[in-house]
C-alpha cells in the first residue's frame, strides 16, 4: 500500500514533526519593536516612524497585537500621520 493512497493530488504527511508557527514577514520588524517594548518603562511609548516601515498601520497594530499576547503582554496603540506608538497597557 503506497503512502499517497487515497491522496492523489499532493500526498500526506505526518504532523508531529511540523512546525507548529509560522516566521511572517514583518519578523524582523517585530523582534526590534517587542525588545523595545519589554524594555520601555511605565509611562513611555515605543515610536515607529511610518515611513521606515512597509507595512500598513492596520496590520502592524494586528501583528504587534498576536506577539505581545504571546508574551502575556497587554499593549495599547495609537498612530499619527509619522509615527506608530506601542506602549505596555
Amino acid at each position: 500500500m503506497s503512502k499517497n493512497e487515497g491522496f492523489p493530488n499532493y500526498g500526506r504527511t505526518p504532523i508531529a514533526g511540523l512546525k507548529k508557527s509560522r516566521k511572517g514577514k514583518h519578523h524582523e520588524l517585530l523582534l526590534k519593536i517587542m525588545e523595545d517594548l519589554r524594555k520601555s518603562q511605565s509611562g513611555f511609548a515605543v515610536r515607529i516612524p511610518l515611513a521606515n516601515i512597509d507595512v500598513s498601520v492596520l496590520n502592524l497594530r494586528s501583528a504587534i497585537g498576536r506577539a505581545a499576547s504571546k508574551e502575556k503582554i497587554s499593549v495599547a496603540t495609537s498612530s499619527d500621520d509619522v509615527n506608530f506608538y506601542v506602549w505596555k497597557a
